[in-house]
């Protein structure tokens, strides 16, 4: 007998992330197959939860899955949802066996809750440069000739979070940060990192730094050698054999002035690549996106983009004191940023911490007062201290910042 899992919760996993009431439910179908071999409750019990699987997905919750195959049958399945997700009633609309394999249609109640509570810094628009993303095993983009995924991936990143409300964009995908790529972000070397990340931050305006590493771009199997002289004519006369090739990527999001890493997740998409070992498609051309992997690969991108998008709402707003007289100050965000006049922030200052000869830590602390806006403009506003000048006089390069 089928296991009917009536209510499935599953939590995601990460730092700064607070989850509240249910926001919303949808009702959404979603169809699973499993190959029977031999046990059919296990198949089912398979093809149900891939079913569960294809559900959340149309109901836009993210899903990270975990398969392990012997013999060409699935000995280990985990699932996971990146969300905090809640089914309510599955229904079981449909069951076949065709060819030794179970098919499962369900119909399910799901619901999702915010990615975090509402705030007071997501009354205001978050700053971000997305950078370069470097990659690992650079021989991986000879196939199909994807040499400029390092700036083009990155690009369209920010390109769709851009169509995301209370982000400020700004695409930076000609600077990398990461000397040694197999290791990043490395703990040995963050005293380069902090100074990068401060000198970008102040260079570009922003808040937040998004970087990345593409790990993998591999595939699996190989072309027939002895085809390979007389290939660009079997390209005319027949498909070419697909290969299974991989999309992973790591991405990581910075605090620009403490340069603290403050998040961090891991993206893996597979896809077939139809075109032959000759083609030189390129990334981000039509003919790439046509492909099974190009397709993969703009799911990494929506999903990366999504999930910054989240993070990033629920992430502090900070801007920097450009200027400080008496308890006169100018701040390096204005009517753009989403301030008004009588908006209240605190002053922080960052300090760095050299406790080991090759790391450099940093920290943001609070001075004990408080500004209120008094006038803005569109890219700076000025600001008046509440009450006494503290002890820890406020100056240039301190912080004013939104929780």
């Amino acid at each position: 007998m089928l296991r009917a899992f009536k209510v499935i919760r599953i939590f995601l996993v990460s730092v700064m992330v607070v989850l509240s009431t249910i926001s919303w439910a949808k009702t959404v179908t979603g169809t699973g197959h499993a190959k029977v071999g031999g046990d059919m409750e296990n198949a089912r019990d398979l093809a149900y939860r891939r079913a569960l699987r294809d559900a959340t997905l149309q109901a836009n919750v993210r899903v990270t899955s975990t398969e392990v195959a012997n013999n060409g049958y699935i000995t280990h399945d985990n699932l996971r949802m990146q969300s905090h997700a809640e089914f309510g009633e599955v229904e079981i609309v449909s069951e076949s066996v065709n060819d030794n394999v179970v098919t499962l249609k369900v119909r399910a109640e799901v619901a999702q809750a915010p990615f975090c509570t509402p705030s007071k810094s997501q009354n205001y628009n978050k700053r971000i440069a997305v950078l370069g993303f470097s990659r690992e095993k650079m021989d991986d983009s000879t196939l199909g000739g994807l040499d400029a995924i390092e700036r083009e991936f990155p690009q369209r990143v920010a390109l769709t979070m851009s169509s995301y409300g209370g982000l400020r964009v700004q695409p930076a995908t000609h600077i990398g940060l990461y000397p040694d790529v197999t290791n990043a972000p490395s703990r040995t070397m963050p005293d380069y990192t902090v100074a990068e990340l401060s000198r970008i931050g102040r260079d570009l305006g922003v808040q937040y730094v998004i970087s990345g590493v593409i790990r993998d771009m591999s595939h699996k199997g190989e072309y027939k050698r002895e085809e390979l002289l007389i290939q660009p004519l079997l390209d005319l006369l027949n498909e070419p054999e697909p290969l299974n090739r991989r999309m992973t990527v790591d991405v990581y999001v910075y605090e620009a002035y403490s340069g603290a890493l403050v998040h961090r997740s891991a993206y893996s998409e597979e896809g077939a690549w139809t075109d032959s070992e000759f083609s030189k498609a390129g990334f981000g051309s039509q003919k790439f996106w046509s492909t099974d992997y190009g397709v993969a690969v703009e799911r990494v991108i929506q999903n990366v983009s999504e999930d910054m998008a989240m993070l990033m709402n629920c992430q502090p707003f900070m801007a920097e004191i450009l200027q400080a007289e008496g308890q006169q100050l100018r701040i390096n965000a204005g009517a753009l940023d989403g301030l008004r006049p009588g908006d209240t922030l605190t002053v922080y200052r960052t300090r760095e911490h050299y406790e080991h000869p090759l790391r450099v830590d940093a920290s943001m602390n609070r001075v004990q007062t408080t500004v209120k806006v008094s006038q803005v403009q569109p890219h700076f506003a000025f600001a008046e201290i509440t009450g006494s000048i503290p002890v820890m006089q406020v100056q240039m390069r301190d912080l004013v910042v939104a929780w």
